[in-house]
């Protein structure tokens, strides 16, 4: 009889505490679905019809971007210029490699692309920033090789935290350093590799403490303007993967083999994944309407390496130690409309410890520039008005 009371009693206070945990859930859900329709659900915005109701995201959307915005930044330090119209023109051009050290022979062989300049439109404005590269092609080296390549890269420059995105297929590389063996005949001599290929994924990003008053956007993007001189330190992460092989026979081969070890010489793909931490620092030096910006990163990290050799067979290395550096330098004039200058950036990931081989791959770009900044808000409006974004209850 006791313990059908105990149980009793048990069940009682079971069926009290899970009734209360139900009602805080219900609560929760409740005021969170009350928020996101409060956030979401816009009594201005139309929605009575089917075009209304087709048309409502996009002018929600459009509605949160042109609302008046309570700046997070310091405005005498930094001048946002993102809701004025820009047009830039770049001529760029991007440097790869990939580089293997012997750590037996301590001999070391340079993989170059042979790349070449182009020209490109870069467009931004409220809405929307996007940029492509045009078919104007120039400046690859003579007789080094024809290179095939895919290179994208996606820079993500908010005011805290800035990522860099990169992907790189690259068909056709050339010996950079051949000149240091003696069997070569002439300075001038080139060894092509059309059949090495490299495959690389990289992400980076960094977090800037002092982001009232230094701009990593003014920096190195023309969305903002820095105004006064200011500096900030910076800590991030990074990733990055590389594939690097060959189609025919080894990536070490006649005429260099005898220079290095038989176990490196009988590799024909390499494997690497890197991921780390990084701290650095930027600064901002402005003058007048001249403004140079410099920002480095340092990171470690362990890097993962596996290869593959000419029978087939594939190894793995224990992990080790990385050493990343990320370096960014501009250089420009801007009266906030005209705006012309020089950018360039630099990434290098090198392997330490490595009981085979050591790897060191890098990627860079210099930029020069030049660019304008439409005051085109009337315009803009009008344009948005006329497709049904805004000013829809007015006629």
């Amino acid at each position: 009889m006791y313990l059908k009371r105990r149980y009793s009693l048990i069940i009682i206070i079971a069926l009290f505490v899970s009734n209360s945990v139900y009602a805080q859930i219900d609560s929760i859900a409740k005021n969170l679905i009350d928020s996101v329709t409060t956030k979401l659900i816009d009594d201005d915005i139309p929605k009575k019809t089917f075009k209304d109701k087709m048309m409502y995201p996009h002018r929600w959307y459009t509605k949160q971007l042109l609302r008046p915005k309570i700046t997070d930044f310091d405005t005498t330090y930094i001048t946002s210029t993102k809701r004025k119209l820009t047009l830039t023109i770049p001529f760029s051009k991007k440097f790869y490699g990939i580089n293997l050290k012997d750590v037996e022979q301590n001999s070391r062989l340079k993989f170059s692309p042979n790349t070449y300049y182009s020209v490109g439109i870069n467009f931004s404005n409220v809405i929307l920033t996007f940029g492509f590269a045009s078919a104007i092609k120039f400046g690859s080296k003579p007789n080094h090789g024809n290179t095939k390549n895919r290179d994208l890269q996606l820079t993500i420059i908010g005011r805290r935290v800035i990522t860099d995105i990169n992907y790189q297929n690259y068909k056709g590389f050339y010996i950079n350093n051949s000149n240091k063996y003696n069997f070569i005949r002439t300075p001038d001599e080139i060894l092509i590799r059309s059949d090495i290929k490299a495959v690389s994924f990289g992400v980076s990003t960094m977090f800037v403490f002092n982001y009232k008053k230094y701009s990593l956007r003014g920096a190195f993007s023309f969305t903002d303007t820095q105004r006064k001189s200011a500096a900030s330190f910076l800590t991030g992460i990074y990733h990055s993967q590389v594939l690097f092989s060959c189609s025919d026979s080894t990536l070490i081969r006649q005429p260099f083999s005898p220079y290095f070890s038989t176990l490196l010489g009988g590799i024909n793909k390499i494997s690497l994944i890197t991921v780390g931490v990084s701290a650095g620092y930027g600064y901002t030096y402005v003058h007048k309407k001249i403004i140079f910006s410099t920002a480095v990163n340092v990171g470690i990290g362990g890097q993962k390496t596996s290869y593959s050799t000419i029978d087939n067979l594939s190894h793995s290395q224990s992990l080790n130690l990385s050493v990343n550096l990320n370096a960014k330098a501009a250089l420009r004039y801007d009266n906030l409309k005209f705006f012309t200058g020089i950018m360039s950036t630099y990434e290098n990931n090198y392997t330490y410890y490595s009981k085979i081989f050591n790897t060191e791959t890098y990627i860079s770009k210099i930029v020069v520039f030049v660019g304008y900044r439409f005051n085109a808000q009337k315009r803009e409006r009008k344009i948005l008005k006329k497709i049904g974004f805004t000013d829809f209850n007015s006629n």
